[in-house]
């Protein structure tokens, strides 16, 4: 098995967020990765100072691509939480080209890097409530297929939709690359059912995210919370199963030694 790390997970925090592209200091986590036997990293793109972020820009694709060369740790995907902070369904008709030339440079980057997945979260502020928010942004993804296909990049969606309305969402999509990301710690907080999931949509899943969460509640330690791990486990060893493994798991002020810990758990399982 190969498995990666949601970037920021072996760092401090990054301003006191839970989440976010450690700006300044995310080139120290590919010797981190490497020393903890994992093979890549879901580089995150977020709001805050987000022209700056390597992916984004010529030489810091080339600073990547060393770090790469150097440690043997890839960018596999890209979690693309800037798509949630500025939701995708809220952009108006003077913004569609702006958030289009956006996802077209991530699709572009990521193939350079060797990548295949881009993680577009549907969640908290980008939750879609309502059918015509699903139907602007299924026709905005449908308008991606000939560039993903051509550089054979995933869109992998992580939403909160109950398990059926989600089916019924990917399938108004006309974008073959469009997949699913599933996390086991959402799933677990919103009480869905895994077996239910993998029999509805898991032939489209390209991306795993493995977190832990109680029902209805906040992030804990892998184990603690309700999410079907072993379960979870069972499939990514399965044939069924041939996409990207990322550690998203909880974190606290001692990030390697917490990481460890939850990784060998997932290990032994």
């Amino acid at each position: 098995m190969e498995f990666g790390i949601m970037q920021g997970r072996l760092l401090p925090n990054f301003k006191s967020q839970y989440q976010a592209h450690p700006v300044g200091n995310w080139q120290k986590e590919f010797k981190l990765a490497k020393e903890n036997n994992l093979k890549y990293i879901e580089f995150i793109v977020d709001s805050y100072f987000y022209g700056f972020n390597p992916i984004l820009n010529e030489d810091g694709i080339k600073e990547i691509q060393q770090l790469s060369s150097d440690t043997g740790i890839r960018v596999k995907s890209i979690c693309a939480d800037i798509f949630m902070q500025w939701a995708l369904k809220k952009m108006d008709i003077n913004e569609i080209n702006i958030y289009g030339s956006l996802l077209e440079k991530l699709i572009c980057n990521l193939a350079r890097l060797g990548g295949s997945d881009i993680v577009i979260p549907f969640v908290d502020n980008s939750s879609l409530r309502n059918k015509d928010e699903k139907l602007f942004v299924s026709s905005f993804l449908s308008d991606f297929e000939n560039i993903c296909g051509k550089f054979d990049i995933n869109l992998s969606l992580e939403t909160d939709l109950e398990p059926k309305e989600f089916l019924t969402f990917l399938l108004s999509i006309k974008n073959k690359k469009v997949k699913v990301n599933y996390d086991s710690g959402n799933s677990a907080s919103l009480g869905y059912d895994f077996s239910e999931e993998i029999k509805l949509f898991g032939e489209k899943i390209s991306n795993i995210h493995i977190k832990d969460r109680k029902f209805k509640g906040g992030p804990v330690l892998l184990g603690h919370g309700d999410a079907e791990l072993k379960k979870v486990k069972e499939f990514i060893l399965s044939k069924k199963y041939n996409g990207i493994t990322v550690f998203q798991a909880f974190r606290d002020s001692n990030p390697i030694k917490t990481f460890k810990k939850q990784f060998d758990y997932f290990l032994e399982l």
